[in-house]
């Protein structure tokens, strides 16, 4: 069962280690990355940091796209992360089951507009997520599960 999926830049960290699997009480993390999935060192990095009691698979967007007949029939109660607006934008429209994004952390770059303190989007990360609230999936800003939750949906 997937509880939750989060778009955060730095995959898996304290606040996603701690907080967000204790809250949850998530059983299962799937990092959709295609860059950490190719790199080695970030996957035994991230395998290193999870919770000793939650499974951990990392795939590439298109491996996840392959496994979806599979993700959707886990027993687990299972958080998936991505890393960036245009991957989850892929791997949601292939689910097509996701009704909510947690937008968690997306860092300043050249380009960007500011939407939260940790939130900022290109032009083309706000089309994507434009796209995604008109399929109906609700696009909330969070940073940690005792913050307020923001919605991005009224705002793009």
């Amino acid at each position: 069962m997937i509880k939750m999926l989060r778009i955060d830049h730095r995959l898996m960290h304290g606040q996603v280690v701690f907080a967000w699997t204790k809250s949850q009480g998530i059983e299962r993390i799937i990092v959709i990355d295609t860059k950490t999935a190719n790199d080695e060192f970030k996957k035994m990095s991230l395998k290193l940091s999870k919770p000793a009691d939650v499974k951990l698979s990392v795939f590439s967007v298109e491996q996840a796209i392959e496994r979806i007949p599979k993700i959707k029939t886990l027993s687990d109660t299972t958080m998936i992360i991505t890393a960036s607006v245009a991957e989850t934008y892929q791997f949601v429209t292939a689910f097509k089951d996701i009704t909510e994004i947690n937008y968690g952390g997306i860092p300043e770059r050249p380009g960007t507009t500011k939407y939260s303190n940790a939130i900022y989007l290109t032009d083309e990360e706000v089309e994507l997520s434009r796209q995604l609230k008109e399929q109906g999936v609700k696009l909330n800003m969070q940073q940690v599960p005792t913050s307020k939750r923001e919605s991005l949906n009224q705002m793009i």
